[in-house]
């Protein structure tokens, strides 16, 4: 059974929804402002998200952006449901993080074939989780070790605890810029006081550790930092 998170605001789809994904423990939420706030609180507990368009608070294409930024290194899919066909509309949704997209009225074996099969994906994601690799580097979540290749050769790294979070944290999402504000929240958690000073301080020394690597840590600048590969890097 897995837990979905439903952005839907017509009573009568959710029950439509309930009805087809009986089997799966289905949370509700009516507006855009009430599904960033489960999805920031509750964002380990959802394996996949149902998203209308057409919320009270606005269009709920606004959201996928963030949606997709709470979930960092445990990326879920994201369902768009709306009853707005047109193709344009469909590139745009697929363009700011959806991964899938299905129109109203929907099917109902249709809608439950397809979730289904997005589930299965999630669930290949998560068995796949204890390993993140990116360029030569290759991280062990469990053991919290990293390992680089370097002309054949395996050579282990030495990370501090909070070094090996935040680079797990930006190779999980290559050339996704993280802010500051959110690498504290998802290392040190939400409410806590971290400078960004320190922050900088911990990807200076990633940065000379990972010197050998062909994984490169790029400041955006007023935006924060993101993972690359230093082939494609322009710094």
């Amino acid at each position: 059974m897995a837990k979905i998170l439903c952005v839907e605001d017509s009573k009568e789809f959710q029950l439509y929804l309930g009805g087809v994904l009986r089997e799966h423990n289905l949370v509700y939420s009516t507006s855009i402002r009430e599904a960033l706030r489960l999805a920031e609180v509750s964002h380990d507990s959802f394996d996949l998200i149902i998203l209308d368009i057409s919320l009270p608070d606005g269009n709920g294409m606004r959201a996928l952006p963030q949606l997709n930024e709470f979930f960092g290194d445990r990326p879920i899919p994201i369902v768009v449901i709306s009853g707005d066909s047109d193709v344009l509309t469909k590139v745009a949704a697929f363009g700011v993080g959806a991964d899938d997209y299905i129109s109203k009225p929907p099917n109902s074996s249709e809608l439950r074939a397809r979730i289904e099969a997005r589930l299965r994906w999630s669930r290949l994601q998560t068995a796949n989780r204890n390993r993140v690799a990116m360029g030569n580097l290759q991280l062990d979540i469990e053991q919290m070790a990293v390992q680089m290749n370097v002309d054949g050769n395996s050579k282990s790294l030495d990370l501090t605890p909070c070094e090996f979070k935040i680079l797990r944290l930006l190779m999980a999402r290559p050339g996704q810029v993280f802010s500051r504000e959110h690498i504290v929240e998802r290392i040190w958690g939400i409410g806590k006081y971290v400078t960004f000073r320190t922050i900088d301080a911990h990807i200076s020394h990633l940065r000379r550790k990972l010197s050998q690597s062909s994984v490169g840590i790029e400041t955006v600048l007023s935006a924060g930092y993101k993972a690359v590969l230093k082939d494609c890097s322009l710094n």
